[in-house]
C-alpha cells in the first residue's frame, strides 16, 4: 500500500473507540486522506452517509475501509473499478472478517494498519507517537488486558496503555456526564446476578455499559471473567469471555470480538429477538 499514491487513496473510518481514534490520528500524520463516519459501534457502509459520490469526485482509485462492513456499497465500489481494502477483525452475520483467507485469526485493525503502511517504531516515533503505546492499544483492542499480559507487558506498561486508552476515549466523552455514567455502571454491577460461571449485569439507562463494566470487572478480579451484559435501552446483549461465543454467533448471528471469545447482538425491528432465556439455553 505504501507504493500507492496517497492522492489516489482514501480512508473511511468511524473513530468511535480508542483504536479508531488512533488510526485516524496516524492517518492524518502520514497525510492519508480521510472520510470520517460519525456512526457509533455497529457502523456500516450500507448505513448513513453515501460516500460513493465523494470517492468518484475525488478520483480515488483505492478505498481503505476500517470496521464498517457494508456488502452493498462494497460491491458498488468494486463494480466501479475501485480497489477496496478491508481492515477489520470481527465476525458479523454472514460475514467473516475475523480470519484471513487461510483461516488464521487476524490481528486488530490498528495492528493491520501499522503493518500495511510499514510504520516501524522509528517512523511512529518521528510522527510523534510512542511505539509501545501504539502496540499496546492494538493488542488491547484485539484481546483486552489479558492479551497484554500474554505478550509480557509489565504491570506499569499496562497501566500506561490503559491511561493512554482512556485519554483517547475522553475525546468521545462528555466530562460533565461521564461521572454519572460511571456511577450508573457501578450501580448495575452491584445488582449483578450469578448464573453458573457467569455474572449477569443489566442496565436500563441509554449508555454503553459493556466497555465500562469490563474495566471494573478486570480491576476487581484480575483475570478473564464470564459475563452476560444486557443494555436494554440500546437493544444490545453480550456474552464475554466464553467458549460458547461462536456457538451463539452460529445460532443467532450478531458479531464477535476479542478473538471470538466475545459475542454481541443488537435486537432491532425486523430481526429475531434474542433474550436472556435464549442465551442460557446455549451457554
Amino acid at each position: 500500500m505504501t507504493s500507492i499514491s496517497f492522492r489516489s487513496t482514501i480512508l473511511i473510518i468511524p473513530p468511535n473507540d480508542a483504536e479508531g481514534i488512533l488510526i485516524s490520528q496516524i492517518a492524518e500524520k502520514i497525510g492519508l486522506p480521510i472520510l470520517v463516519s460519525k456512526q457509533t459501534h455497529g457502523a456500516s457502509l450500507d448505513k448513513g452517509r453515501d460516500y460513493f459520490p465523494i470517492i468518484r469526485k475525488g478520483g480515488y482509485k483505492n478505498v481503505i475501509v476500517v470496521e464498517m462492513p457494508g456488502p452493498k456499497v462494497e460491491a458498488r465500489l468494486k463494480k466501479a473499478g475501485i480497489k477496496l481494502v478491508i481492515i477489520d477483525h470481527h465476525h458479523y452475520t454472514g460475514l467473516d472478517r475475523a480470519h484471513s483467507a487461510s483461516g488464521k485469526m487476524l490481528p486488530s485493525s490498528l495492528e493491520q494498519f501499522v503493518k500495511m503502511f510499514r510504520l516501524t517504531d522509528a517512523k511512529l516515533g518521528a510522527l510523534g507517537f510512542e511505539p509501545l503505546l501504539i502496540r499496546g492499544i492494538g493488542i488491547l483492542d484485539r484481546g483486552f488486558i489479558w492479551a497484554l499480559q500474554e505478550e509480557k507487558f509489565s504491570k506499569n506498561e499496562i497501566e500506561r496503555i490503559l491511561n493512554y486508552h482512556d485519554s483517547l476515549l475522553s475525546q468521545l466523552q462528555n466530562p460533565k456526564t461521564e461521572m454519572r455514567k460511571q456511577a450508573l455502571v457501578r450501580g448495575a454491577w452491584e445488582k449483578r446476578k450469578k448464573w453458573k460461571s457467569y455474572f449477569i449485569v443489566e442496565i436500563n439507562a441509554d449508555i454503553q455499559l459493556r466497555p465500562r463494566l469490563s474495566r471494573i470487572v478486570a480491576e476487581k478480579f484480575g483475570k478473564p471473567t464470564s459475563l452476560i451484559i444486557i443494555e436494554r435501552k440500546r437493544g444490545l446483549i453480550y456474552v464475554q469471555e466464553s467458549d460458547k461465543a461462536m456457538d451463539l454467533f452460529q445460532k443467532f448471528g450478531g458479531f464477535t470480538f476479542g478473538q471470538d471469545r466475545n459475542w454481541g447482538y443488537r435486537n432491532e425491528k425486523r430481526k429475531p429477538h434474542v433474550t436472556l432465556r435464549d442465551i442460557k439455553a446455549i451457554v
